[in-house]
């Protein structure tokens, strides 16, 4: 899987989530700050991470670090 395929589907389903998001989001824009996620969606969205990429997500991982922008979530999937 690329990164950029990886990027883009991680940007389709945050806008399946919140349909206000826009398309040219930057993969760098923090998605707490951006108001693009909240808690409750981050829920939805692990979900949907651990299902679509065949992945478990530990409580640990579930940081800043990891999940503050779509750069930081691709680069987690990735190395999972």
């Amino acid at each position: 899987m690329s990164d950029y395929s990886t990027r883009q589907q991680i940007l389709d389903f945050i806008r399946s989530l919140n349909p206000a998001v826009r398309a040219d989001l930057e993969p760098s824009a923090n998605l707490f700050s951006e108001g693009v996620v909240d808690s409750v969606l981050m829920m939805d969205f692990v979900l949907w991470l651990e299902e679509h990429f065949r992945i478990t997500i530990d409580i640990d991982d579930l940081t800043p670090e990891n999940f503050s922008s779509i750069d930081a979530i691709a680069r987690y999937v990735e190395s999972r």
